[in-house]
């Protein structure tokens, strides 16, 4: 219960800044003495603990004008050892009119919030602006504030607060009709982190089952790109096939990242390189239950058919594929190798383990060709990704000192060595001669598409600073990665080094 209390306080013209109505009841204080506390942490004669001391933040609350109509928050020291921290979100208004005693009346609803640590103070923040301005409104049209003469904790404006603050710790939202005209309608929305910069050659995958919550009132991009977010399609390629602007696409996706519907993975393929984290041992090599969940995602014989999903650890609170609601008995779940001998939890962890630096997927599947004759090789790699206990080893390429002053081009500067950030991270390096030269043809002068060999070649040149990696640079001018290694081994871009890392 995140909302501990709310009440409702305004000036009074002979009494000063006063209480009319709390929930519950003496939760506020209204003197500044502090009541004897019995034995239960509840002031005497109360059944509930007092969290504040109204006068001691009365200035606040009630406060001058050019205070009124900004968002206010309060943290006050607890008034005992036994009363919790809590934090008080006020929205104080302040109306001039010749109609009210002194030409003006001031009033605030107040919420007071549980530990500010554990309590998400954002959500709140458009609660209180939004009951403040409505409460304005209803003010300027029928003067609902002013006229209430009902009795302290009760009448219509009491039982609006104990509504409100029922119906959003119970439901976080609340429809409460004030009278024919209008309605308070309030829904909390959790306040989640900025989701990472969705490029174009991230791989969306979905995490819910999103055929359950479209809707056709949803952004016209959004309903044209779902149909292709599988877990293979790039942003950009989700893009072409849904004939949609890249940046209405990333928007979309980024917005779906938000709402924690997708994840996003790298492209994958058998030149990429993965390699054990080290999370590695103390997660699938000890979990058994993941080697289960790993042997129902990754065996063919369940391969979906449907739109791909992906697999969540369960203390997420978030759906995974249609494979964890499938019941087989434990010995069924196991895919075979190509002999037809099951493959237990211990060699699904072998062949995670067996990922490393400098093996491509393709080495590594001819490696171990027999036991993966029935594992998805995708889903299979994807799976240690989304769970986090190998990472993928991305490529890059830099041009060397040597190419950098034989070969001019307009984007260069005239820099030094290379940067040692790069040199020191390099984890394997490669250089790149012209072993491979005769295989190319010299007398092409286009590639595939019709673009210039030197036109392609000038882009290139343009992500040879250490910080593309492949899939970026594959990506973003439309080639092949083994058309791209062609091209950097050729005597037309120069010498060039890969690094992994």
């Amino acid at each position: 219960m995140s909302i501990k209390a709310i009440f409702y306080s305004k000036f009074d013209p002979h009494e000063g800044p006063k209480i009319v109505h709390q929930v519950p009841e003496d939760s506020i204080l209204t003197t500044v003495d502090v009541p004897a506390i019995n034995g239960s942490g509840s002031s005497a004669g109360s059944t509930s603990p007092a969290l504040i001391s109204f006068p001691t933040i009365s200035r606040f609350l009630i406060p001058r004008q050019s205070l009124c109509g900004n968002l206010i928050s309060l943290s006050r020291p607890p008034l005992t050892p036994s009363t919790p921290p809590t934090l008080v979100l006020s929205y104080p208004i302040c109306l001039t009119s010749p109609q009210y005693p002194r030409n003006e009346f001031i009033f605030n609803f107040a919420l007071v919030l549980s530990e500010p640590a554990t309590t998400d103070i954002a959500s709140y923040k458009s609660v209180v602006k939004k009951l403040a301005h409505l409460m304005r409104s209803l003010e300027e049209q029928s003067r609902f504030l002013s006229d209430d003469t009902a009795f302290p904790n009760s009448g219509k404006i009491y039982s609006l607060c104990e509504m409100l603050m029922e119906d959003l710790n119970n439901y976080c939202e609340c429809m409460i009709p004030i009278d024919e005209l209008n309605t308070l309608n309030i829904k909390l929305f959790p306040t989640l982190a900025n989701p990472a910069s969705v490029k174009p050659w991230h791989v969306p995958l979905f995490t819910v089952r999103i055929e359950t919550m479209v809707d056709e009132n949803w952004d016209l991009t959004m309903l044209r790109i779902i149909p292709y977010i599988n877990g293979v399609n790039s942003v950009k390629r989700i893009a072409a096939l849904a004939d949609a602007d890249v940046k209405l696409t990333k928007k979309c996706i980024k917005h779906l990242l938000y709402y924690g519907c997708i994840l996003l993975l790298d492209i994958f393929s058998f030149n990429a390189i993965y390699a054990p984290t080290a999370e590695f041992c103390d997660m699938i090599a000890k979990d058994v239950e993941m080697q289960k969940e790993c042997a129902r995602y990754v065996n063919t014989a369940f391969a979906p058919t449907a739109q791909e999903e992906v697999i969540i650890d369960s203390a997420t609170d978030r759906r995974t594929s249609n494979l964890t609601s499938v019941t087989l008995q434990d010995d069924e779940i196991w895919p075979l190798t190509g002999k037809g001998d099951p493959i237990d939890g211990v060699g699904i962890v072998q062949l995670f383990a067996s990922l490393r630096q400098g093996l491509t997927v393709r080495e590594w599947y001819a490696q171990n060709a027999n036991i993966l004759a029935n594992i998805d090789m995708r889903r299979f790699i994807t799976f240690g990704v989304i769970k986090g206990f190998i990472y993928r080893v991305h490529r890059y390429a830099i041009r060397t000192q040597k190419s950098l002053n034989s070969v001019p081009h307009h984007g260069d500067h005239n820099g030094d060595d290379l940067p040692d950030n790069l040199t020191k991270s390099m984890s394997s390096e490669r250089q790149l001669n012209e072993e491979s030269r005769s295989k190319r043809k010299h007398s092409r002068r286009t590639d595939d598409r019709g673009v210039p060999d030197h036109h392609l070649n000038q882009r290139i040149l343009d992500f040879l600073d250490g910080t593309h990696c492949f899939d970026e640079i594959c990506t973003e001018l439309e080639i092949s990665e083994k058309e791209l290694m062609d091209r950097l081994r050729s005597r037309d871009i120069g010498e060039a080094v890969t690094i992994c890392r």
